[in-house]
């Protein structure tokens, strides 16, 4: 299995910072609605959550047929593998390592991309291109916003990486942490035949319900049909089902969770910036990519555990080694913990 964030120690009262989960919690809406659908849970839920599918289309402005389920966004990684004939792909890397282990799982053959720690791990648009017309991959996978460097590229960038790859080519877009920014995303893009496109949406990230697991992929039709022949019975559950028919609903708490991690996320980079043993990376997301200007993460994870802190370490990451790490946004009072430590810690 591969690595994932998330403490699993002994300690309660840690600090968790190795979770991309928005710090502001769960929307009280939605907290009010899971809470009077108990009684519910004595009945079965709709096989394929048809009546959440349809709202879901309504609240984003797409048709019911493009939208599929999942038990999490990482079920649809799995099943997008399973559900076409294996060849060969394409990963813009680092980012998340489950792209890779879904479709050797599948027999696929897997290449890399891999971005440079000299250009702050963003992507050349020429270079990228040339290396898929060489290359003629099946499908490209490519995280919107990337974890765990956090770039997010435009529309009009990923829109022209499509065109420009040859017709046929399947692009995977993983849109799991596009909520937390402004940016538009590549809704209007999968209606493109020449290059089919699947975009992958968490909604437990951002609405703070991973302990819920659900998401959803939209995309072109042929795409969502043949995971759709793939898909088991009843993967997402009663909780799950109103919880996604309810999130975009939460309009008001979409705003002060961007305004605040707009702002806070600026406010802790500003601070990294001062501190000479870490190197930090500018970021879209709800989270820093950071780099040990000497020691290792491995003793910095240890310090700050008797701190009572927790990190992700990256050395899983491909492209990354042991002097990497990565930090989510919580709140102002924790932010300011870790930058009191880190500030504190000489390797």
């Amino acid at each position: 299995m591969n690595k994932h964030g998330g403490y699993r120690g002994e300690n309660p009262e840690m600090l968790d910072f190795s979770v991309n989960i928005n710090p502001l919690g769960i929307p009280a809406g939605i907290k009010e609605q899971l809470i009077g659908a108990i009684d519910g849970l004595v009945t079965y839920p709709e096989i394929t959550g048809k009546t959440t599918i349809e709202k879901l289309a309504a609240d984003i402005g797409a048709n019911p047929e493009n939208i599929i389920l999942g038990n999490g966004a990482i079920e649809l990684i799995y099943l997008f593998a399973r559900s076409h004939k294996p060849g060969k792909a394409l990963i813009i890397q680092p980012t998340f390592n489950e792209y890779e282990r879904a479709l050797k799982l599948y027999g696929w053959e897997v290449e890399h991309f891999i971005l440079a720690e000299k250009t702050a791990f963003t992507i050349n648009p020429a270079e990228l291109s040339k290396t898929i017309e060489i290359m003629k991959p099946k499908v490209v996978f490519l995280c919107n916003p990337n974890n765990p460097t956090g770039r997010v590229y435009s529309r009009t960038v990923i829109t022209e990486l499509i065109e420009k790859s040859p017709n046929g080519t399947l692009w995977f877009l993983d849109e799991s942490f596009m909520d937390f920014t402004t940016n538009e995303d590549g809704l209007s893009l999968i209606d493109n035949q020449e290059h089919p496109v699947f975009l992958l949406r968490s909604l437990t990230k951002f609405y703070a319900l991973p302990g819920l697991r659900i998401g959803y992929g939209v995309g072109n039709r042929s795409i969502v049909k043949a995971m759709e022949v793939y898909k088991e019975p009843w993967t997402i559950n009663a909780l799950g089902l109103i919880a996604a028919a309810a999130v975009y609903d939460e309009r008001g708490f979409k705003q002060k969770t961007r305004e605040y991690i707009d702002r806070e996320r600026q406010r802790v980079y500003n601070e990294l910036i001062k501190i000479e043993t870490v190197k930090v990376y500018k970021s879209d997301a709800d989270f820093h990519l950071c780099r040990l200007i000497k020691g290792t993460v491995k003793d910095l994870q240890g310090y700050l555990e008797t701190q009572g802190i927790n990190i992700r370490t990256c050395e899983d990451f491909m492209g990354l080694n042991e002097s990497y790490f990565r930090i989510a946004i919580k709140k102002e009072e924790n932010n300011c913990q870790l930058l009191a430590c880190l500030k504190e810690w000489r390797g």
